[in-house]
């Protein structure tokens, strides 16, 4: 089995206070990470969190269930992001493979992660 977990990501250029980001979306971040924190050349605020791990071959329908899960948190975020020069990401990061995974995108998780502003993408650490 493949054993892999989905996150979301969301990196501001700007200033933005993560805790009442945190309140309006509605979702508990794994991790929070002001400007004053980043290390590296690009300094930004960044807004982290991360699901439990999966452990089957079915990536796409459960990536689409994280997907709808986050929508209806996520309507408010297209002018935060346009707001504080932020960009969102939802990711599938596997941590270990076994089996090839099934990985297609359904026309419906297109058109919400289009909604919220949000590009995917695929991670492996294995």
């Amino acid at each position: 089995m493949n054993k892999y977990y989905f996150s979301l990501s969301i990196h501001f250029k700007k200033d933005i206070d993560l805790n009442k980001l945190q309140n309006d979306l509605k979702i508990k971040a794994t991790k929070l990470t002001y400007l004053k924190d980043s290390k590296g050349p690009i300094k930004s605020a960044k807004f982290y969190c991360k699901t439990n791990s999966f452990d089957n071959i079915y990536t796409d329908n459960e990536f689409e269930k994280f997907v709808d899960g986050m929508v209806d948190n996520l309507t408010v975020l297209p002018n935060i992001l346009k707001e504080y020069d932020g960009e969102c990401c939802l990711c599938i990061v596997f941590e270990e493979i076994t089996e090839k995974p099934c990985l297609s995108l359904s026309e419906k998780t297109i058109e919400n992660l289009f909604k919220i502003g949000a590009s995917y993408d695929v991670d492996f650490i294995c």
